[in-house]
């Protein structure tokens, strides 16, 4: 693996726990009640494996498709 794809994986993941930790930190100082932070959460996290999971399916078709285009 070259290293621009190494520092371009390395840049999204931090990235990617960049975005989650802020989205994380905003809704635990939200001015809401415990318990409904909490569900709100819950249900955020569950929407965001959701959309990881159909992010992984399409990386996974792109990664198919470039590899029948290159032969391999």
């Amino acid at each position: 693996m070259s290293d621009d794809v190494k520092w371009i994986q390395g840049f999204l993941l931090g990235t990617l726990l960049g975005v989650t930790s802020g989205a994380l930190l905003g809704v635990l100082y939200a001015p809401a009640k415990g318990t409904r932070t909490r569900r709100r959460l819950a249900r955020k996290a569950g929407d965001f494996g959701e959309r990881a999971s159909e992010a992984l399916g399409v990386a996974g078709d792109l990664v198919e498709r470039g590899r029948k285009r290159v032969g391999v």
